[in-house]
């Protein structure tokens, strides 16, 4: 007993003491780098032991297992939208002032985040500090009626340590995206709210091919005023037959799978309908994905898969397949669940529209497939 007290008193010893600047109460000294901007900067990280306990990623500790789902009012004609930036920033050549003119002609008025067209960082649009202000002031204010991110890349995720999610309990509002804000879908998912996987502002096209962009932005509008009912689709060789009822969840693969382990990652123990899409990769990431969603479970407690655009994809005759599909249905047929393939949703046109937290039913069968939003 008496030769362990010195070390009882070393380990508190190292315990209460802390290199200089990094006690509590100061703030941690600024790190820099010399990166390129094609390399994501080194910024500064939310300190998290400055966070109420009540805060967090939601300021809620309860999940979508005890919540009720809650469904926004849908827009009308003279609502409020706020346009915010919680991850990468806006083209040089960005022109904002016909996005307020798209958004004015849905009949809406528009809020612009402080900070949504910043600059100033190299990657983000401004600090997380900044752009969680910016996504705060919506949630908070009663006046706005939705909330669509101005574009995706990365960075929502720095972002949940410094919000309070819990007011849209009290004052539900849509909150539309996809890519990155996948994870912000992740945590209204678990806090109960239905939100928007769409067409986002960066992405609006106004050239003369209004007829090969209308069909984004158009299924966007409809689903902010609540006249996304169904959608019906061809039939895909891949797809497999059944019928299934579930809440809608998921969103990019990549953010899906990188929320593991955190608090919003995506729970499948409830009726779940998985949406995927996914741009940019090398298949055998892919695989390493869906082995991921395999062996934690996930996609064993699955009612039915839909599958999205996967655009880009690279290395497929390296890792010997024909497409990204193939790897996919390695996963999903076995799971003898009804799967649909070719729901033009994602990061390309068209980019249809989808509740995300909706219960809807999934029907395939050899004439094609449809998704009924209930």
């Amino acid at each position: 007993m008496h030769r362990t007290l010195p070390c009882l008193l070393l380990c508190l010893l190292f315990a209460t003491t802390a290199p200089a600047g990094t006690r509590p109460g100061n703030p941690p000294r600024p790190r820099t780098t010399a990166c390129p901007e094609a390399v994501l900067p080194v910024m500064e990280l939310p300190r998290t032991d400055s966070i109420p306990l009540e805060a967090g990623a939601l300021g809620c500790n309860r999940t979508a297992d005890t919540l009720p789902f809650l469904r926004p009012r849908y827009l009308q004609a003279g609502d409020t939208i706020a346009v915010v930036s919680p991850a990468g920033r806006m083209a040089r050549k960005c022109d904002t002032a016909k996005i307020r003119q798209r958004l004015e002609s849905w009949g809406l008025h528009v809020k612009f985040g402080t900070h949504y067209a910043d600059r100033t960082r190299p990657y983000f649009a401004g600090s997380d500090a900044e752009r969680a202000a910016d996504l705060q002031r919506a949630i908070d204010d009663p006046s706005v009626r939705a909330i669509l991110a101005f574009r995706g890349g990365y960075g929502s995720v720095r972002l949940l340590p410094l919000l309070d999610l819990t007011p849209l309990r009290e004052d539900p509002k849509w909150i539309a995206g996809f890519s990155d804000i996948t994870t912000l879908h992740l945590a209204l998912r678990r806090l109960g709210i239905e939100s928007i996987h769409g067409q986002m502002p960066a992405g609006f096209r106004f050239d003369d091919k209004a007829a090969e962009e209308a069909p984004s932005s158009e299924a966007l509008r409809r689903a902010l005023f609540g006249e996304l009912e169904r959608i019906d689709l061809p039939p895909h060789p891949r797809n497999v037959p059944g019928e299934a009822t579930g809440r809608l969840a998921g969103g990019n693969l990549a953010v899906i799978c990188a929320a593991a382990g955190t608090p919003e990652e995506l729970r499948t123990d409830t009726p779940t309908v998985l949406f995927i899409e996914e741009v940019g990769e090398f298949l055998f990431r892919i695989d390493r994905m869906m082995q991921s969603l395999e062996r934690s479970g996930r996609l064993r407690t699955l009612r039915a898969v839909v599958v999205g655009h996967f655009t880009d994809m690279m290395g497929g005759e390296r890792f010997g397949v024909e497409d990204p599909y193939e790897v996919l249905d390695a996963y999903l047929r076995p799971l003898g669940i009804p799967v649909i393939y070719g729901l033009p949703a994602g990061h390309e046109d068209p980019n249809l529209a989808l509740y995300l937290g909706r219960e809807v039913t999934v029907r395939v069968d050899t004439e094609g497939a449809s998704l009924l939003f209930r």
